[in-house]
């Protein structure tokens, strides 16, 4: 007899049915929580900026254990509460992306001057107060500022930055939805650091992943052999977000090593870095004046010896204090890693989920929203590491209020790092592995 067919246990039923309203009304309720404390630098915001982050959180962790979610759910509380958090005070990278817009329509380029150039001065805006490393030029790679300049020429408004990013994001949600389900997809879409990164925050980090999973998709989207139109989408696609954001390099240098082992010819090797380069090439025309190119600030302080929330860095600068003085050293220390992953790993979407972690972990500069690279490369697996760090990352948000002292102390170090390590770990038992897509981490 099914005891769940008698009355008292059929009436306990709607209980099962539950957390998934649950989880949407609690997203939803804690963006609108969140969208009146985006000032981060004001420490009377924090409080109540971290109450909805818990409140958005605790819907994200019920969406882990939701067998299903169907799509008008899943879409509605995407879009909702991405839109709930546009009008929200951005972080301070937005200015700028407004000001190195503004500027290359004045005919100046952000890689020559930097903000607090004397030259530019007639040029502030009111807000010009607010952009982050004034004295430091341009880091952004050359496509992203040409971005910047056509959407400044639209509107130099924080509003129409914001809606772009939205787009961009939302588009990543279609692609991964797609291909592994809203219930899987909701580790991306239903994610708190995502939706308060892109949306809240105002961080362009959405444009180069959009082409990055779109072209990671596309390579392995079956087994078969690819034809040579698809082969330059995916090349293009890759070297579009390299043209968009300098770390997704390496991912361009693990098609051409893929290419290499798939035909043991230079031909297609070349073709790929070629075309995979195209973007970034073209794009710093419109920057370079002669033999002049700096497209980046290699002599400022901020790549030298800048720090933010780090973790190897950290504790190798309590070991060996010499490398405080330079941060050069941990990009050494990536080199192995890198090459090792080269050698060793043959699928894109998992090559690109372990060198961004790799990168994360020796980075000596680390923001909440980079946490958001790992993201869409979590979502087959449902990596514990990922799920956990989506929630302790809100830690960081307790450095602007300090400024200028920017230092984690190592309780709250620990409390933002030590959810990603014990993720991680659990992800390699059994029993915390995916059960849609096993054979992505391989």
């Amino acid at each position: 007899m099914d005891l769940t067919s008698q009355g008292p246990w059929r009436r306990l039923q709607w209980l099962r049915r539950l957390p998934l309203p649950l989880s949407a009304l609690l997203l939803i309720g804690g963006a609108l929580l969140m969208a009146p404390h985006g000032d981060l630098f004001d420490p009377a915001q924090l409080l109540a900026f971290w109450r909805a982050a818990v409140v958005m959180g605790l819907g994200f962790v019920l969406s882990w254990f939701l067998p299903a979610i169907p799509r008008t759910t899943f879409w509605a509380v995407a879009v909702l509460t991405r839109l709930l958090l546009l009008s929200m005070e951005p972080g301070d990278d937005i200015w700028r992306y407004l000001w190195e817009g503004g500027i290359q329509l004045q005919g100046f380029s952000p890689y020559h001057l930097p903000p607090d150039a004397p030259a530019l001065e007639a040029l502030r805006p009111p807000w010009w107060g607010q952009i982050n490393h004034p004295d430091t030029t341009a880091i952004y790679p050359p496509l992203a500022q040409l971005l910047f300049r056509l959407h400044a020429a639209v509107a130099q408004q924080v509003l129409l930055f914001k809606v772009s990013f939205l787009a961009a994001d939302l588009a990543i949600c279609g692609l991964l939805a797609a291909r592994f389900g809203a219930a899987c997809t909701a580790l991306y879409a239903w994610n708190p650091l995502v939706i308060y990164g892109i949306s809240g925050g105002g961080h362009y980090d959405s444009w180069f992943l959009l082409p990055l999973v779109a072209g990671w998709l596309l390579a392995e989207r079956d087994p078969r052999p690819q034809g040579r139109r698809r082969q330059a989408w995916i090349d293009l696609l890759l070297g579009l977000s390299v043209a968009l954001k300098w770390i997704t390099l390496p991912l361009l240098l693990h098609r051409a090593t893929s290419r290499w082992r798939q035909f043991r010819r230079p031909g297609p090797v070349l073709s790929t870095l070629l075309l995979g380069l195209a973007p970034l090439l073209l794009g710093a025309l419109a920057f370079c004046r002669g033999p002049v190119c700096p497209l980046l600030p290699t002599g400022s302080s901020f790549m030298r010896t800048g720090r933010s929330a780090e973790w190897l860095p950290h504790w190798i600068g309590q070991l060996w204090p010499a490398s405080l003085q330079t941060n050069a050293v941990h990009g050494l220390l990536l080199l192995p890693v890198l090459v090792l992953l080269l050698a060793t790993t043959a699928r894109l979407g998992v090559f690109a989920w372990r060198y961004l972690l790799a990168l994360l972990l020796l980075s000596p500069v680390v923001h909440a929203w980079y946490f958001i690279w790992l993201m869409p490369f979590a979502v087959p697996s449902q990596n514990w590491g990922a799920r956990l760090v989506s929630l302790s990352a809100f830690v960081y948000f307790v450095l602007p209020s300090r400024l200028p002292d920017w230092q984690l102390t190592t309780p709250e170090r620990l409390l933002l790092w030590l959810p990603l390590l014990l993720g991680l770990l659990l992800s390699r038992w059994p029993w915390g592995r995916s059960r849609t897509d096993p054979a992505v981490q391989r």
